[in-house]
């Protein structure tokens, strides 16, 4: 498993698309810093730090891209057959491209925070991160926002792998995944509307892409019908579902 594992971060690791798109965002995030420190006005401190210079918002798309290639990619170039052939169980090979996908996840976001940190000591070194806004500082709010980001991440990806596994054309995944991303984005917040008619829509997929927004709002609690905790519990449940099936789908598909 552990050579496994390896393979797959090595031959993300020598993806350039990936990589040259997270240097955009951090490029982007320095460019957005800069007009910051130039239009106070339109681009607060605050606001900036706290959505991580806007640029690091592009994290899952990133990783939409990278997880929906990383299984079709090796039927597309035929490179599957040498991975089961090296009597390797599917299983494994599944697994290990989840833990690469939660790796690379992990690390753009670290890269996206890493940034917000070192611009804002850079360019406004009078920020106060410990600032109390609604009751919690700036610094729990921001981790907050993160925390529940990483939540739909992983249910989006989820959902994203699952399609990749249907896939043999590497182009056909990454835009399937985009797509699918601001569908279902779209239609979270369009439940909203159907959960205030239907409380039992509640608890389907969509609505709990919308965790992120409850954790840093609780009073959303209202409008899901849901706690807080609850939603974190669906979103990871739901994560685990798309991701067993995904597994199914992977595991009869012929190479």
């Amino acid at each position: 498993m552990g050579t496994l594992i390896k393979q797959e971060v090595y031959k993300q690791c020598h993806k350039r698309g990936w990589l040259i798109a997270t240097l955009i965002m951090m490029l982007g995030q320095i460019g957005f810093g800069i007009l910051g420190k130039m239009q106070p006005t339109w681009f607060p401190a605050g606001a900036l730090a706290s959505e991580d210079y806007i640029m690091g918002e592009i994290v899952i798309f990133i990783a939409i891209a990278s997880t929906a290639s990383i299984v079709s990619m090796e039927y597309q170039y035929g490179t599957m057959k040498q991975l089961l052939y090296r009597q390797y169980y599917r299983s494994q090979v599944f697994v290990a491209k989840i833990i690469t996908v939660l790796l690379q996840l992990a690390f753009l976001q670290a890269v996206a925070c890493a940034m917000t940190f070192i611009l804002t000591l850079i360019l406004h070194p009078g920020y106060d991160w410990m600032a109390k806004i609604g009751g919690t500082t700036a610094l729990q709010t921001y981790f907050k926002r993160v925390g529940g980001d990483l939540l739909v991440d992983l249910l989006l990806l989820s959902v994203v792998l699952l399609l990749s596994t249907l896939f043999k054309s590497n182009a056909a995944a990454i835009a399937t995944g985009l797509v699918g991303y601001f569908l279902i984005t779209l239609a979270a917040t369009l439940l909203l509307v159907a959960i205030g008619h239907w409380h039992w829509v509640k608890w389907n997929p969509f609505t709990f892409l919308l965790v992120g927004a409850q954790i840093l709002n609780p009073s959303m609690a209202h409008s899901t019908y849901m706690s807080t905790e609850t939603m974190i519990a669906g979103t990871l449940v739901y994560t685990v579902i798309f991701g067993f099936i995904a597994y199914l789908s992977f595991r009869k598909r012929s190479i």
